[in-house]
């Protein structure tokens, strides 16, 4: 066989590796997705419909809410800004693929904004949201609004959740399971959570001892680690928590422990908690290690920049 053979074949190889070279399949994509089987697709296989929240964002408003719900297997969120800071904004942004139905149980003054399609009114009742990203938001000159609303899992009949749609936790190689909130209440303040770089993020800030924060953490075995930073008056009450503006990690116990912002002190404070794999520049695919695997998709990648 001649030498110009063996690098076609060699080349070849290499280009079936690197199409089979895919990450970890423990990398979280979304803060958290669920996916209902529901009956063969129109080839002959299943298709499924999926919902993922991609952020939450309130700044400000009366009180925010969210807890997960067990009995819909997903999230409910509560949000009312009515009497005092009525301009207060807040969003939730969800992405389908398929169509997934919300329940809402009272709207005053809410629309959603689909991309590519536009805004409308949302009211009590199902909210059905099919292929797409939709922001959920309150219309912030109407001088008062309020969200009471469900975003159920899937149906009992249907396959299990890849992974909750509560903004939980990725699993990860190790043994024990991630943390994963149970309730999330805040007054007056500014919270927000999303994915960054394949960690789920949660940021919570608030000014003098009108805007509070309470929050469950649930470490439901082993010994799962959280990175925290937090300013002023913000603290766990089972939980030693590293000084003033220095990020530290956390292990977090099996149980329940309660985080509290906001209860004593007049100044500023904030509290920042993540959790998920970290991985160095050179883990070019994200699966926690760097091997023959990374060198393969740099060399796919290799020329001018697109």
């Amino acid at each position: 066989m001649s030498i110009r053979s063996l690098l076609v074949i060699s080349a070849t190889s290499l280009l079936v590796t690197i199409a089979s070279a895919e990450e970890a399949p423990w990398m979280p994509h979304d803060l958290g997705a669920h996916e209902a089987e529901y009956g063969p697709g129109p080839f002959g296989g299943d298709s499924a419909d999926t919902m993922a929240i991609q952020w939450v964002s309130s700044i400000g408003v009366d009180d925010f809410y969210w807890y997960r719900n067990d009995s819909i297997d997903g999230d409910t969120f509560e949000i009312e800004s009515l009497a005092e800071n009525t301009a207060a904004p807040f969003q939730i942004a969800l992405e389908v693929e398929g169509s997934w139905d919300l329940t809402v149980h009272s709207a005053t003054s809410i629309q959603v904004y689909t991309i590519g399609v536009g805004t409308s009114a949302v009211s009590a009742g199902t909210l059905t949201l099919g292929d797409g990203m939709h922001v959920i938001f309150n219309d912030t000159a109407a001088g008062g609004s309020e969200l009471h609303i469900d975003m159920p899992g899937p149906g009992a009949s249907a396959a299990p959740p890849s992974t909750p749609s509560s903004p939980s936790g990725a699993s990860s190689p190790s043994s024990s399971p991630a943390p994963t909130w149970d309730t999330i209440h805040l007054e007056h303040a500014h919270v927000e959570w999303r994915m960054v770089d394949g960690r789920l993020n949660f940021e919570f800030r608030g000014n003098n001892a009108s805007s509070t924060l309470e929050a469950n953490l649930h470490q439901a075995a082993g010994t799962g680690d959280i990175d925290v930073l937090r300013l002023g008056d913000a603290d766990s009450t089972s939980l030693s928590l590293p000084a003033e503006l220095v990020e530290d990690a956390v292990s977090v116990s099996s149980g329940h422990h309660l985080f509290e912002a906001g209860t004593s002190a007049d100044g500023p404070w904030s509290l920042a908690i993540s959790w998920g794999p970290h991985f160095c520049d050179e883990d070019l695919n994200r699966d926690g290690v760097v091997d023959f695997n990374d060198l393969l998709q740099l060399l796919y990648a290799w020329g001018s920049c697109p």
